[in-house]
């Protein structure tokens, strides 16, 4: 599928995904579908939100890696003070 917009509204998505338009809504709701509230009554869909809801094979795999279990960095000792000689 070929998309041509940045956004898109729970119509045209629920279009495509060939749902209801309140079953978009409840994907939104419960953080199923990522969307930005324009107002109250009006949301956009970024369109990899779109992508990754109806081709999730088509995204690449996010650059960000999952934490490790044991600490990063261990604590660093401060080091000791330098003795300032006066010129």
């Amino acid at each position: 599928m070929e998309y041509t917009k940045s956004f898109y509204s729970p119509h045209e998505v629920a279009a495509m995904a060939s749902v209801h338009p309140s079953t978009i809504l409840n994907y939104i709701g419960t953080g199923r579908l990522y969307a930005v509230k324009l107002s109250e009554r009006t949301y956009r869909i970024p369109v990899r939100a779109v992508i990754a809801l109806l081709e999730p094979e088509r995204l690449s795999p996010s650059s960000m890696t999952e934490a490790p279990d044991s600490d990063i960095a261990p604590e660093i000792e401060p080091a000791p003070p330098v003795d300032v000689v006066p010129a």
